[in-house]
């Protein structure tokens, strides 16, 4: 995986966790990777990986399971969503406007290139 710089990588650990989550790779009610299983994919440091899935722990994604790990809420696709939602409205559509103000993109000439794509 490769890391920016732009957040800390263990948030980088836990987007790519909703990515897995929000695709079907790992599936509600089922144990998801051990610790130890990410840090080797990832090629991270197990603190690092322990420290990203505590945060899906504190966000209740996922939930320890004595003796097997940590298992997938039931409802983590639906939390997942609604965490990502978030970060769009709040950090990526602002950042998105900024620059489209720079470059002098309206809205109308923004939403014809999304309809021409969604055409094609």
């Amino acid at each position: 995986m490769e890391f920016s710089d732009n957040k800390p990588i263990y948030r980088q650990i836990s987007d790519y966790a909703f990515n897995c989550i929000i695709e079907g790779k790992w599936v509600v009610g089922e144990k998801i990777p051990s610790v130890r299983e990410l840090a080797v994919e990832l090629g991270v440091n197990t603190r690092t990986v322990l420290k990203a899935l505590e945060y899906l722990q504190d966000t209740n994604v996922i939930n320890p399971r004595r003796g097997m790990g940590f298992i997938l809420a039931t409802d983590a696709v639906s939390k997942v969503m609604q965490e990502r939602r978030s970060e769009f409205f709040n950090s990526s559509l602002p950042a998105l406007l900024q620059e489209m103000n720079r470059l002098g993109i309206t809205t109308a000439e923004l939403l014809d290139h999304i309809n021409n794509h969604k055409s094609s």
